[in-house]
Parts: C-alpha cells; sequence; structure tokens
C-alpha cells in the first residue's frame, strides 16, 4: 500500500514481545552521535546491560516505550562508559532510530531480546522531503536519484519505515528521502535489508502534491491500513482529514470523534498517529495532567499545536476530561476548538460513547465528524487474526475460527490469539520432556502479562503469535518447533468471551441434540429457522425472506425446552445469553426495564446471539393481569424485540410452561414469529430416551409403559430403577438376579407420577388452535 506522505504508523505492537519487555530494567534514552545510515540502528549498551538481558552484539533487541510504541534496534557494546552507575541505566540511540520508531531522548524505555530478524525487503517506496535550502536539485532525472537511493540502502546495516536519510549527487545537489513503505518478503519485522533484487519507488514527495488514486478512484491512504485489521473504512475517512491537514486544504477540516466498543481499536488507531515524524503530535490526556494546572495545560496544548502547524493534538479517553460532570474543563476544550479554527490543526479524540461527553463539544466546528467503530464482523476478524498472528496458520483455518467468534472485539481476539498461544506451548512442552526451564520461564512471562500489562493498549493490537519460538529455540536448539494449530484455538475459545457478555450471566451450552431423544422433528424447524440465512443468506436475499427475530418454545414441564435451546446455539456456534424471567424483576422502580435493555445492548454488540429466556411468562404476562412493574418490564421487552432500534443478527429464544398467559403483542409476528410445541416425547422419543439411559437390549415393553410421561420424568424413572436394583443386590449377596429387572422398573414406575394431566394437555391444544 503506497502512501503519499510521511505520516505513517509504526511497525505493529506484538502482544508477546512485549511480555519480555515487562522483565527487563528501565533504560532512558540518551542520545547517540551518527551521520548517515551506517550503524544507525544500532542501541549503544553497557556490558553490564548486555549481560543483564542476555545480548550479543549483533543481536536484534526490542524497544518499548512509555507509550506502549515497539520499536527494534541491533544490541551494540557501548565504546565509553556511559556514567557512573547512573539509577537509570543509558540507551543511546541515533537520530535516525528515535525518530523512525517515535522515540523521545530522554524517555524511559524497556529493552529484551526478540526473535524478529531483519528481513528482506522487497520493495521500498520513498518520498521526496526535500528542504527548502537544498536548492534546486530537480535538473537530475528520477531514475538517476533512484539509482542513488538504492546505492545508499544497499549498503546500509539495516533500514525501517520512517527513515529520512540524504543523498548526493553530481554538481553538490543533494535531496533527503523518507522511507515511506517496505513490503518483506514474508512475515512481518521493524528492520529490513535491501540487496539488488529489491526494488525502489519514489513518489510525488512533499510539499502538495497532488493527490493519485487507486484504480478504483479512491485516494491513496495517508496511514497505513495494512497492519490495522478489519478498520479500513473508518481509517480510510481519517486519511482524508488527515490529507486535507498536509495539503493544507481550503475545504475547513471538520475534528473528529472516534467512538467504539472497549477493544475496537480507538487507542490503537491514536498509538499509531502518535508515532509519525511527519508533523506534530500532542497529547491531553486527563491522567497526565497535574492537578490544579488542567486549565493551563489544555490552553498550552493548543497554544503550541497552532505554533506548529500543521499538528495533530490527540485525546483518548476524552470522557474523562470533558464529561458533562467536567463543565469547566469541556468549556475549555470548546473555547480552544474555536480559536483554532480555519488552522492547521486536527483534533482526533476517542470515547466509548459520544453521550459520554459534553454536548457541547460534538456541536458544528468542535468535534463534529463522529467515526465509530464497530464490532468486527466475520471478514473484519479474519483480518485481524490475520495481523495479530503475523505467520498465518492457513487462510481456510482463520476463516474458520473468525466464524466462531462472533462479537469478539480486536482486544478479545488478541487475548484469544494469547491464549492459543500458550496452549501451543503447553502442548509442545509436553511433546519434549526437559524442557523446563524455558517452560517455567515463560509461565513467569504469562503471569507477568496477567498483572501488568494494560490491555487498552491492545485495542486490535497487532502481534506475531510465533515470535517467541526462534527465540528459544536458539537458547535450546533440541526444543520442537512451536506451532499454532486450529485445536490450539479451539481450546482457547472455551476460555475466551467476548467483552460484550463477560458482564452478563454466561453459560456455554454443551448439548446437542444427539442429547434429546426424538428432537428431529424440532432440529428441522430450527434449520430452517437459523440455519438457512446462516448458510444460504443468497437464497434467503433472492425470495426476499426476513430473518426471524424470535421464537417461542412451549410445553408442558420436563419435555426439554431448555435443552433444545442449549442445542440450538451448539450446533450453530452462536453467542448464548441465557436469563431466567424472574431474575429480571427488582424490587427497584426502574432497575427491571434498566436490565431487559442491557440484556439486548449485550446481545447486539456480540451478535450474531441467542438470548434465551427461560419462563417468559415472570415478564411476559398479560398488560391486564400484571401491575405496573410487570407492564413497565414487558413494554420494555417489547420495544427491544420490535422497535425503533432495529435488531440485528439477534434471535430470542424463550420457553413457557403457560404460553396463554403471555401477551397477545408478545406473540404476534416480529417479534415471536415462530411457537414451537415441546410436547410429550413420541413412542421413538421414549425409546431414544430409555436407550440413552439405561443399557437394556429390549426396551419395548418400557416404551409402552412410560406413555404420558415427560422426557425428564422417563429418565427418573431409569434412575430411580437403577437404584432400586442397587438396593436388592446390596441386600441379597450373591443372587444370581444382577442387573436391571423388570421388577425394578415396576418400583420404580410406582414412585414416580406423571405430571402432565389431560388439562393442562388441552391448555396447550387451545393455544395452538387461537
Amino acid at each position: 500500500m503506497i502512501a503519499l506522505h510521511p505520516l505513517r504508523l509504526n511497525p505493529p505492537n506484538e502482544m508477546m514481545n512485549r511480555l519480555h519487555a515487562t522483565m527487563s530494567p528501565p533504560f532512558v534514552v540518551r542520545p547517540l552521535l551518527g551521520a548517515g545510515l551506517e550503524g544507525a540502528f544500532r542501541v549503544h549498551l553497557s556490558p553490564e546491560s548486555l549481560d543483564l538481558l542476555g545480548l550479543r552484539v549483533g543481536d536484534i533487541c526490542q524497544i518499548t516505550g512509555e507509550g506502549g510504541g515497539i520499536g527494534y534496534g541491533i544490541a551494540w557494546r557501548a565504546t565509553d562508559k556511559m556514567g557512573n552507575s547512573p539509577k537509570l541505566r543509558p540507551a543511546k540511540m541515533t537520530d535516525t532510530l528515535r525518530t523512525a520508531f517515535g522515540f523521545k531522548e530522554g524517555s524511559h524505555i524497556t529493552i529484551s531480546k526478540t526473535a524478529v530478524q531483519i528481513l528482506h525487503a522487497n520493495r521500498v517506496t520513498l518520498t521526496d522531503v526535500t528542504p527548502s535550502d537544498y536548492g534546486n536539485a530537480a535538473d537530475l532525472e528520477t531514475n538517476r536519484w533512484r539509482a542513488s537511493c538504492a546505492h545508499v540502502l544497499e549498503y546500509s546495516e539495516a533500514v525501517a519505515v520512517g527513515t529520512t536519510f540524504d543523498v548526493s549527487a553530481k554538481k553538490g545537489l543533494r535531496k533527503r528521502f523518507y522511507v515511506e513503505h517496505i513490503e518483506p518478503n514474508g512475515g512481518s519485522a521493524g528492520l529490513f535489508f535491501c540487496d539488488d533484487d529489491t526494488q525502489f519507488a519514489l513518489s510525488d514527495g512533499l510539499p502538495a502534491p497532488e493527490l493519485t488514486s487507486l484504480p478504483n478512484g479512491d485516494a491513496f491512504p495517508v496511514l497505513d491500513t495494512s497492519r490495522i485489521g478489519g478498520l479500513v473504512e473508518q481509517v480510510k475517512e481519517l486519511n482524508k482529514r488527515l490529507d486535507r491537514l498536509l495539503h493544507k486544504s481550503d475545504v475547513p477540516n471538520r475534528h473528529v470523534l472516534l467512538h467504539g466498543y472497549e477493544g475496537t481499536g480507538k487507542s490503537l488507531v491514536l498509538n499509531r498517529l502518535s508515532q509519525t515524524s511527519a508533523c506534530k503530535v500532542f497529547h491531553l490526556v486527563r491522567a497526565q495532567m497535574t492537578s490544579g494546572k488542567v486549565l493551563a495545560t489544555i490552553e498550552g496544548t493548543f497554544k503550541d499545536a497552532i505554533a506548529s502547524q500543521p499538528s495533530v493534538i490527540l485525546m483518548d479517553n476524552v470522557e474523562k476530561l470533558a464529561s458533562s460532570e467536567n463543565e469547566l474543563y469541556a468549556d475549555a476544550i470548546g473555547l480552544e476548538l474555536d480559536k483554532i479554527h480555519g488552522k492547521d490543526v486536527l483534533v482526533i479524540a476517542a470515547t466509548r460513547s459520544p453521550m459520554s461527553i459534553d454536548s457541547g463539544l460534538t456541536g458544528p466546528g468542535r468535534l463534529s465528524k463522529e467515526i465509530e467503530l464497530p464490532i468486527p464482523d466475520v471478514g473484519a476478524r479474519k483480518q485481524i487474526l490475520n495481523v495479530l498472528s503475523g505467520k498465518p496458520i492457513g487462510s481456510n483455518d482463520y476463516a474458520t475460527i473468525a466464524a466462531k467468534t462472533h462479537g469478539f472485539t480486536g482486544k478479545d481476539l488478541g487475548r484469544l490469539v494469547e491464549e492459543a498461544t500458550d496452549n501451543a506451548f503447553t502442548r509442545t512442552d509436553s511433546e519434549k520432556e526437559g524442557w523446563v526451564d524455558v517452560h517455567a520461564r515463560m509461565s513467569m512471562l504469562h503471569s507477568a502479562h496477567d498483572s501488568q500489562l494494560d490491555g487498552s493498549v491492545h485495542s486490535q493490537a497487532t502481534t506475531q503469535v510465533e515470535q517467541g519460538t526462534p527465540q528459544l529455540t536458539d537458547a535450546h536448539p533440541e526444543k520442537p518447533e512451536m506451532s499454532v494449530t486450529t485445536g490450539d484455538f479451539e481450546l482457547a475459545l472455551a476460555v475466551v468471551r467476548p467483552t460484550a457478555l463477560r458482564e452478563i450471566f454466561f453459560e456455554t451450552p454443551k448439548v446437542h441434540w444427539s442429547d434429546i431423544g426424538g428432537s428431529d422433528a424440532i432440529k428441522q424447524r430450527f434449520d430452517e429457522t437459523i440455519g438457512w440465512p446462516l448458510h444460504h443468506p443468497e437464497l434467503m436475499e433472492q425470495f426476499d425472506i426476513p430473518p426471524q427475530k424470535g421464537v417461542l418454545l412451549y410445553g408442558p414441564p420436563g419435555c426439554s425446552k431448555t435443552m433444545t435451546a442449549q442445542a440450538v446455539a451448539t450446533t450453530y456456534d452462536l453467542n448464548f445469553i441465557a436469563v431466567k424471567g424472574a431474575e429480571l424483576i427488582s424490587m427497584y422502580v426502574g432497575e427491571s426495564e434498566r436490565a431487559v435493555r442491557e440484556v439486548f445492548r449485550k446481545a447486539r454488540q456480540a451478535a450474531p446471539c441467542i438470548v434465551f429466556f427461560d419462563e417468559i411468562d415472570a415478564i411476559g404476562s398479560e398488560r391486564e393481569s400484571g401491575g405496573t412493574k410487570g407492564l413497565n418490564v414487558l413494554t420494555t421487552l417489547l420495544n427491544e424485540m420490535d422497535g425503533f432500534v432495529a435488531m440485528k443478527d439477534v434471535l430470542v429464544l424463550a420457553a413457557t410452561n403457560k404460553p396463554e398467559v403471555l401477551d397477545p403483542a408478545l406473540l404476534r409476528p416480529g417479534r415471536f414469529d415462530e411457537h414451537v410445541y415441546v410436547g410429550l416425547p413420541t413412542p421413538d422419543a421414549r425409546r431414544e430416551i430409555l436407550r440413552m439411559s439405561i443399557d437394556l437390549g429390549n426396551v419395548d415393553e418400557l416404551v409402552d409403559t412410560t406413555e404420558g410421561y415427560s422426557g425428564a420424568e422417563i429418565v427418573a424413572i431409569c434412575r430411580m430403577a437403577k437404584r432400586c436394583a442397587v438396593r436388592r443386590m446390596m441386600v441379597a449377596a450373591g443372587s444370581p438376579d444382577v442387573g436391571l429387572q423388570a421388577r425394578d422398573f415396576e418400583a420404580a414406575i410406582s414412585q414416580v407420577r406423571k405430571g402432565v394431566t389431560e388439562e393442562m394437555l388441552s391448555v396447550y391444544d387451545r393455544f395452538a388452535s387461537r
């Protein structure tokens, strides 16, 4: 992906490597004099620091900055003593390295060994950023400059995106170029090398080149979307704003408010922007402001941004600074936004919800351009998994995993990749005995990660799943190669749940249709209701068949209504929220309604999702028969199922033993579209239930005997018969009558009475025929 300007996002954060970084001591960035690219990416450390980090001269090391930014360097032994036992160990870097990865002199960093290697660069895109005081070098043709750049880069030790270097030509002419984009030969890295096989391309450069277009008419992006999975359209919209800023467009720029659910990528985008070297970037974060100097900090930041045009001001978690409760600070920010009208200053803020900030900040001329970062769909989840892993296990495998991670945000997927990687390490460790020391170290790393790592930084963070492997292999050549498999992800899916469902009663169903005797007919109905839209969407669209919103399961107690709902969720790999109707009734005014709205809000975030209301008659009774509290809860439920807010990819399942008391408005099409009767088991169903419950050759006689019993009662009869058999055998030790006998079932049936009466069945018949 080619960009026109050097406003480029640095290489992705790598969560596995950051685990190593949390174990290293802190360092402070110090300047290192250097000219050109020779040794530009060397990090000079004292011999003691190299030994402490387990680094040798020439090893690649990862550098993690205060704001979470990641960079890479080549470990090198310092030639001087670098001070006398300083409190913070110095790490000397050239301007080239610091500029490429966004490290400031005097900032604190951590350094650790990494498995990342210097990769071959297939193609390098360069931008001409020659200062005006270099004079006019336009008399030399482009190919001559391209050849000069190639010569410099091919003889350099390493190069990275963000590198700036000078090239000289005859007559004392020179130009300055910026490494805009590097296409590697497989994998992902922060450092690259060039050779005769590397292709070099020159973009138009600065200042103010004409914006060229892609074949489809879209403008080339200013920000690189290749390492931000699932946010292509959103970053494309940001590109327009950033392009206007850099081109000094006559069209007034609109300040941006990024919003979206936790973990959808807000902090990721801001972190990438904060590492640019194309323009000055300022931050306004409440946690970094000294108490009592907030107003002065706000005013000073905007004043500095105006003085450093073009510039960008980033405000993450802006609700902590400018909520309606902090009206004084919100007004101050609003006034400063008014002052920069017409200036080359762009403000980009992020919040979970626009409603959480003062409404005065979202008016015209302020944060008027809202960009929502949505919960990723299946295609976006596949992109994110590719970005997170760095080394795909296979497109088909990732397609399968993406299809099973409904409702997962980028942050959730990052957690899933970590868990799968942990599973891979555990599995590999068990395959190779004796590799105990490495396993212990990795356990410590994961423990450190769980307690120290800030998950907000990893909102859709990009990680290379297998980067820890080569490093450990170097130290232990006999260790088997670690690879993350689909099985590792399957185990991880049993542990990692979507953020949207983490604060609500959630149960992972483990019930299959084979666990429910005589369920073939009901299974077929659900295949049509759920399976068709999932597996044959083109046919549903061709015949304009909208998906159903709700299915009501009704019937006598003990006839597997709840198990049916669980089997539905298991069969179609959907998220499953189970709520008992009685649990939503609260003694406090408004709490029940709020609980219903929260259930549906979570379901929409985790879509496609099944919401299962057991005992729905507790909240769905007819309004004439209930009190005010029940009326309000029912009204809320009706609005959520078919109100002004569309319910997409959410199926509501409900079960009740009393369908006749439900409000008619709940049963109409558009809410519970389909009513499924789950009645007493048929002879074939009773035969299946008996065969699943007992090991008996011929159950035909029992099938006739258990007519009129519910499935739960038949299971109870089998359990009681087994107890009768055990009791009989314990009393008559040595008796030849071992195993289940007919008399055991006779005794059991005499103790288990039928719970479903003819009167109850007639109620269900009347409900079905009305």
